[in-house]
């Protein structure tokens, strides 16, 4: 039986929906079924899935994941990781295998035509940049798409969670408390339907997935109909590993192959006036079109490891869910690749809805929480989407800034300052609808409630130990963060967090630069007491020395609330947690 569960909630069933949620999506048909049911059903194990499926774990929920494909699938694709992800990558504990692995994005060559061989032009497409305290990670990493789904699958095995290969989903139903997912597991040759029943289900199962279109969500946007490329990964010899080579222009033939993490393996575009079909199925014509294209006969390629067509489409769905079944990831958007924004933008899409769904899995918060996913993250989705864009057609003219990948792209002030579970009683909230055309941020200005937590290193214990927020905040709690030099009188605001549920919540309190420092053994309340040493957490925060301030950080990362007081924190919380202090 949990603990401060939401009045009138069952205790083993997921929480009951009301009526107007539920759909139903096949009849019954007799077939085998799951012993028992699961927290959470995740169908598709690519980023955002593995992403989900890991959030979830690590706080404790029941889950599957279930893929269609019967293998796992080869191949860079979503290769660029942006500085918002490496964020998010740390605080589920992965980031060190990631960087372990990553190579730094390497400057792009242009080559003259013809000849294909004297370099034109020379330049880093996301110059680095000296990181700072508050962003620590503020040049990004390039690793393919399948070294990352490995290193999050490694860490869920180590959680007892195993993708299940060549399972497809193929109808589901709604009940009030509870979804049934009729699936097809291919076993031994044979395939066999079996039954999952779940409380909430989450489609991250792609743009042609069964879950977006069963639930009957719009996915509105157009296909670029004249733009074709054809994307894979190549062994090729006689190039330099250091830099990404570029021949020619959309606008007529292009090839581009970009040294990946393996040796003498390249990510290769190809586009203009092809056959995509044809360079797929038939190797020597890709060869052919490569020599031609770059004018470099001297290039051998030995060995095709994936390829596939890509044709852009611009899409999204008008809401990230309905009842109890999500979407997320490339079922909810799609765009054009250029910006390297689409894999980054789906695990965050999963990091919003992972630690809600936890929060009401566990009974801590009601099922209203989750129509915060759709609230937050379509404003994001729709500046993406729209910057994206502006790149492609960018790079359809040739203009010399299209392969700009700094700046906002880096998703650094991805923000949600109008969301209604945001409280902020140090700025005034402005109209929501500027708001959300601000949704990338890049505006400059103080720190607000919905912006992204900074981080600050140099905060030392009284046992003189040092940390930093990135080590306190965390995938499975609130972290609140108060600024104070007086340790009294943070007190009545530490006796609130106590109505909180248990082990949401970390308490730690910041004493301000050249403050002598006290023992968190000696302020109830608080796990942790540290002082900003180099003075980075108070300048970060834009907090005065004289002030009390409290700071709440989600497990996602985003600054919840910014409140002066036990009012305000009680009004964040129970916007949460739903029945606050009941």
């Amino acid at each position: 039986m949990c603990a401060h569960r939401i009045k009138g909630q069952p205790e083993c069933p997921g929480p009951q929906l009301p009526a107007s949620h539920l759909q139903s999506h096949s009849a019954s048909r007799p077939t085998m079924s799951s012993p028992s049911p699961v927290s959470v059903l995740v169908v598709g194990a690519g980023p955002a899935g593995l992403v989900l499926a890991l959030a979830l774990a690590k706080n404790g929920i029941s889950l599957r994941i279930i893929e269609k494909e019967t293998q796992r699938l080869a191949g860079q694709r979503g290769a660029g990781i942006m500085s918002r992800s490496l964020e998010l990558y740390n605080y589920l504990g992965v980031l060190p295998d990631i960087l372990a692995k990553a190579k730094s994005p390497p400057p792009m060559r242009k080559y003259k035509l013809p000849g294909g061989v004297e370099p034109l032009s020379t330049f880093h497409i996301s110059p680095p940049v000296t990181p700072t305290p508050a962003c620590p990670y503020l040049n990004s990493a390039m690793l393919g798409q399948e070294s990352v789904e490995a290193i999050l699958r490694a860490h869920l095995e180590q959680l007892g969670v195993h993708v299940e290969y060549g399972t497809r989903l193929q109808t589901f139903e709604q009940h009030s408390d509870r979804v049934v997912a009729h699936t097809i597991k291919a076993d031994a040759g044979e395939e066999k339907e079996h039954d999952i029943t779940c409380h909430w289900l989450v489609g991250t199962d792609g743009a042609r997935g069964v879950v977006r279109k069963q639930l009957g969500l719009q996915f509105l946007g157009t296909p670029h109909e004249d733009l074709h490329f054809v994307i894979g990964d190549v062994v090729c010899k006689g190039l330099d590993e250091d830099y990404w080579h570029s021949w020619g222009e959309v606008a007529g033939d292009m090839v581009l192959l970009r040294p990946t993490e393996h040796n003498g393996v390249f990510s290769l575009m190809a586009g203009g006036h092809i056959s995509p079909a044809t360079l797929v199925s038939d190797r020597a014509e890709l060869v052919k079109f490569v020599h031609k294209t770059t004018e470099r006969d001297d290039l051998e390629i030995s060995d095709i490891r994936s390829l596939f067509e890509y044709r852009p489409n611009v899409r999204m769905v008008d809401k990230f869910g309905e009842g109890r079944v999500f979407v997320a990831g490339d079922a909810a958007h799609v765009h054009s690749a250029t910006g390297g924004q689409g894999l980054n933008s789906s695990i965050q899409d999963s990091f919003n809805l992972g630690w809600k769904l936890a929060l009401v899995e566990n009974g801590f918060a009601a099922p209203s929480l989750l129509s915060t996913y759709s609230e937050e993250r379509l404003p994001v989705i729709a500046a993406m989407l729209q910057r994206t864009t502006v790149l492609l057609n960018k790079t359809v003219s040739g203009s010399v800034d299209a392969w700009d990948r700094g700046g906002v792209l880096k998703q650094l002030g991805v923000n949600c300052r109008w969301s209604s579970i945001v409280v902020d009683e140090r700025s005034a909230r402005g109209d929501p609808d500027e708001l959300m055309a601000n949704a990338y941020g890049g505006g400059g200005g103080i720190l607000c409630a919905g912006d992204r937590a900074p981080d600050a290193p140099g905060l030392v214990d009284a046992e003189g130990g040092t940390t930093s927020f990135f080590r306190l905040f965390g995938a499975t709690h609130h972290t609140v963060v108060f600024f104070a030099a007086d340790v009294h009188r943070v007190a009545e605001l530490l006796g609130a967090l106590a109505e909180c549920p248990p082990k949401s919540i970390r308490a730690v309190l910041v004493l301000p630069q050249g403050h002598p420092g006290v023992s968190a053994e000696t302020v109830h309340g608080v796990d942790t007491v540290v002082t900003d040493r180099d003075g980075h957490a108070y300048a970060g925060y834009a907090v005065s020395k004289e002030s009390v301030v409290a700071m709440v950080v989600r497990p996602d990362g985003i600054v919840g609330g910014i409140v002066l007081g036990v009012a305000g924190l009680r009004r964040y919380f129970g916007g949460v947690f739903g029945a606050y202090g009941a």
